[in-house]
């Protein structure tokens, strides 16, 4: 194949300009969109890449589902049953099993690459572990047991470098990981609070030291984020009166003062955000995705099914939304855009069944 000629440089244009005009491409933000991780594969599971960026501003009515994108971006093969837990840190999404490997698959979504990542210990994990990124680390609360993970890269920038989990015996958290009901990171960026048992507690990351912020819960379910512009935690509620609905709750010192006796001040959003009944309603996760926006993911069974037939049609209602305070102190969802996907479970009672395993990255 001939060889381009070689244009003549204008005065005063260099090739160090031109490299310097790369970085700064290489240097733009890459877009980010939502992960989601579907039983759709019967030799393993599926991640379906969803740009937010497409959806039309919310109707009254649900719009009718489509189904997920296609083709996958990434396929975890593994065993039904045995494929069980997922999580994410960084770029990256971990496919765990509960048990029987001694490592498990890692897909970078910046890279499309896939590392292998070492199974903790090799031991069997009895029930889902609990997963937090924070201060640059990933750390897993399993049982009664706390691990970190760290992959910091090779001299030469590579970032191959076998993953390893690191126990610290030390450091136990004094709950155990099914007992978790909620977890935040607080505005401090290092100290990870989580509720159990009606009490919540908090770990900072530097020192390593549990400590018992109070006799009182947090009012998420699941993961809640800082917002700062609300200066405030924002999840989905867990009350029973708050069903479909997020809600506010000021974040206490990360240093306590003294050990609270009651929840820090918190606010109810006004606008029901789920599409489902009660009925068929499966489960929501909320992701942040940073500026005051957030993505609301609910699972629902599909209208075609009888109530009590397992729910292996089902559909994603997916809401992206602002949150502000008006006039009157209220919170309110703005800008809200909606879209809603379809598909068919290749499993039955697969272990994604109930709250939807999604990631924004």
């Amino acid at each position: 194949m001939p060889k381009r000629p070689l244009s003549p440089q204008p005065c005063g244009h260099s090739n160090a300009a031109k490299r310097g005009n790369h970085r700064d491409r290489r240097q733009q933000p890459r877009p980010r969109h939502v992960y989601l991780v579907v039983d759709d594969w019967e030799r393993g599971y599926s991640v379906r890449k969803i740009d937010v960026g497409t959806f039309s501003p919310q109707a009254e009515a649900a719009p009718e589902p489509e189904q997920l994108p296609d083709p996958a971006v990434a396929r975890f093969e593994g065993h039904h049953g045995r494929l069980a837990f997922f999580g994410a840190h960084g770029t990256k999404i971990l496919a765990m099993p509960a048990y029987g490997a001694a490592d498990f698959p890692v897909y970078d979504v910046e890279t499309s690459g896939i590392t292998l990542c070492a199974h903790p210990n090799g031991r069997k994990i009895c029930g889902p572990p609990l997963l937090a990124s924070v201060a640059g680390k990933l750390y897993m609360i399993v049982e009664s047991s706390l691990a970190v993970l760290d992959a910091p890269p090779q001299p030469n920038g590579d970032e191959c470098k076998t993953w390893a989990w690191t126990f610290l015996p030390a450091h136990l958290p004094p709950f155990q990981s099914p007992d978790v009901k909620s977890l935040a990171v607080h505005p401090d960026g290092r100290t990870l609070f989580v509720t159990a048992r009606r009490r919540t507690f908090s770990l900072d990351t530097r020192s390593l030291e549990w400590t018992c912020q109070g006799n009182w819960a947090m009012p998420f379910s699941g993961e809640a984020y800082f917002d700062q512009d609300l200066d405030a935690w924002v999840g989905l509620c867990i009350h029973e009166g708050g069903f479909g609905h997020v809600c506010s709750c000021d974040a206490v010192p990360a240093v306590a003062a003294g050990v609270l006796q009651t929840m820090p001040a918190w606010k109810l959003g006004k606008d029901r955000l789920f599409h489902a009944d009660r009925e068929r309603h499966l489960g929501a996760t909320l992701l942040f995705m940073g500026d005051g926006s957030y993505c609301l993911l609910e699972c629902a069974s599909a209208d075609d099914q009888d109530e009590d037939e397992y729910a292996a049609h089902r559909v994603y209602h997916v809401t992206t939304f602002g949150l502000q305070y008006d006039k009157d102190g209220e919170l309110r969802a703005t800008r809200r855009r909606a879209h809603s996907y379809e598909m068919t479970d290749a499993h039955e009672m697969n272990e994604l069944y109930k709250r939807p395993t999604a990631f924004w990255m």
